[in-house]
């Protein structure tokens, strides 16, 4: 355990300078990530982290935040609205690609050195695609709330799903047994209704009484992550999925958002540990193992437009949707590692099949950050050469934007002003009402605001994290309310260049204490400042000369 800080130190310091040099260049940052791990690893690398096993186990943190971060963004209504476009694609991808996975393996039997056993083994790897990359990739292009991204989500789900059975039979490979699939299912669902029992009936209470203070909110969602995913270990599920569990059960809490900024950080630093960790497992390679790995991650990608692209067609996405989502999911999962490394257990493969596919897994992660990444730049020319060759596209309505609701009015904290200015509102013009997003740490505040029919969101306005989450780059006016001298842990200052980083275009106005903070903050990006003082004085000061005048 003593070496443990060491190895993490070593591998931290790789990731940020490989990260840094991989970012300096534009590429992305996920091969820098692998390539740090190569280096230092055991395998192939300088032999400065000689027991990856430790670094393995905090990178599982990463992907138990990781799915928990997915279920606080889950809305089980937006997911159901894709309907039986999502229904279909989870459940015929996975089986149609390891039906057309075995059949490929076992055609090329003698030439990959396989077995009937290895063809299986092979054709489930390539059937899963990687949750970790992929949200991670359309998080950061803000792209998971958009039509292809909620699918190709839903589909991430569903394979996990297929994951935890194919877990559960894996041991009788040699002799299937069904009831154990019922097994599974019937643990999944328990485990469901434990984690809304539980959230709707305790937590809820429990965050009543903890929500005037932030931090407790914060460790109390962590901590309740951790409880369901010791129960669903417990059960014989994966710990994943009783994070992802434990997102959903409090999605629809208000502090989803406040919960989310803070917690993003421990995630990126655990998966950070996650992709290093892959790369310390590359071996050295062998020309055999390289060509070998090169067809399965032509596999993995041509499987992915065999399957999804004509499933969802026929279900009724349009041609950008089909393309998007078999782009996004063209890569080999972790749970294919974990799936492998049982498989040496079991004595049902060699330590060949699991080197063969690390390699293709290392490949699939470093194609996926291009193509993810220019997804729809490769559309477009996909949609060009369709179009030469006579396919036009149909005319299917599809959404490119987000689909959340916009708000065009944005006010940050909800002080006496802000409240004036709601109830005015109210009086003179309510159908703007629906218009405004207030964001506040005040869980009283946004129940009034709720009874206003005001959209309010829980959250600390001086978090980058938290208004990127309350997607205030589309909104056209950003007002911060609360004064300086209320403020705790920001300032006006810091709020006004936050904002004009995530919204270039919108109209910005602040509010000051005094006058000399007027050009600061114009400086900063305030279109316009507040100073509520200023107008009280001369509001008084007129009502006053007014009233003596009047008497004399």
């Amino acid at each position: 355990m003593h070496g443990l800080l060491p190895d993490i130190g070593i591998s931290l310091l790789a990731a940020t300078v490989l990260g840094f040099v991989f970012q300096l260049f534009r590429q992305p940052v996920i091969l820098g990530y692998l390539l740090a791990g190569a280096l230092i690893g055991p395998e192939i690398g300088l032999k400065l982290v000689v027991d990856p096993a430790s670094i393995e186990v905090i990178s599982e943190i990463g992907l138990i935040l990781l799915l928990f971060i997915i279920g606080l963004e889950l809305d089980p209504a937006k997911m159901l609205s894709s309907g039986k476009q999502l229904v279909f694609t989870g459940i015929g991808q996975f089986v149609l690609c390891v039906l057309i996975g075995l059949g490929f393996f076992l055609l090329l039997g003698d030439h990959l050195r396989v077995r009937h056993i290895d063809a299986l083994y092979l054709a489930i790897f390539c059937a899963l695609s990687s949750t970790a990359i992929v949200v991670k990739l359309l998080y950061d292009k803000f792209e998971l709330d958009t039509i292809s991204g909620r699918i190709t989500l839903g589909v991430l789900i569903f394979q996990d799903i297929w994951a935890i059975l194919v877990l559960a039979l894996q041991p009788h490979f040699m002799n299937p047994k069904l009831h154990l699939v019922a097994l599974a299912l019937g643990k999944s669902v328990l485990l469901l209704g434990i984690g809304f029992c539980l959230s709707k009936y305790l937590l809820k209470w429990i965050f009543d009484k903890i929500a005037h203070t932030p931090e407790m909110v914060v460790a109390m969602s962590i901590a309740w992550c951790v409880v369901m995913a010791g129960i669903a270990s417990w059960m014989g599920l994966s710990m994943e999925m009783g994070a992802l569990i434990a997102g959903v059960s409090i999605s629809s809490f208000p502090y989803g958002t406040h919960i989310i900024a803070k917690v993003l950080p421990l995630r990126d630093f655990f998966l950070t540990l996650f992709f290093l960790s892959i790369g310390m497992k590359i071996p050295v390679p062998s020309a055999a193992i390289l060509s070998s790995a090169a067809i399965m991650v032509g596999f993995v990608i041509a499987s992915r437009f065999l399957t999804i692209y004509p499933i969802l067609s026929l279900a009724g996405s349009g041609r950008r949707t089909s393309f998007i989502v078999s782009l996004n999911l063209s890569q080999i999962s972790e749970f294919s590692l974990v799936i492998a490394m049982l498989g040496i257990t079991y004595g049902h493969i060699e330590g060949r099949i699991v080197s063969l596919i690390i390699y293709a897994m290392a490949m699939t992660s470093v194609l996926s950050s291009y193509l993810i990444k220019g997804n729809h730049r490769i559309y477009l020319f996909f949609d060009r050469l369709m179009a030469r060759l006579g396919f036009a596209a149909k005319a299917v309505r599809e959404e490119d934007g987000k689909s959340h609701q916009h708000y065009p009015v944005v006010l940050l904290g909800y002080h006496r002003g802000a409240r004036a200015f709601i109830q005015k509102l109210s009086e003179t013009a309510p159908e703007m009402i629906k218009k405004v997003l207030v964001i506040d740490f005040n869980l009283e505040v946004l129940k009034e605001l709720n009874a206003l029919g005001v959209k309010g969101l829980f959250g600390d306005i001086g978090s980058m994290d938290t208004l990127e989450h309350a997607h205030i780059r589309q909104a056209d006016l950003i007002i911060s309310t609360i004064p300086d001298m209320l403020l705790k842990g920001t300032t006006n200052l810091n709020i006004v260049h936050t904002c004009r980083q995530l919204a270039p275009k919108a109209v910005i106005v602040a509010t000051a204490d005094s006058a000399d903070q007027i050009d600061p903050l114009k400086r900063r990006g305030a279109n316009d400042v507040l100073l509520p003082y200023s107008m009280i004085g001369d509001a008084l000061a007129g009502f006053v000369k007014d009233t003596l005048d009047r008497k004399h």
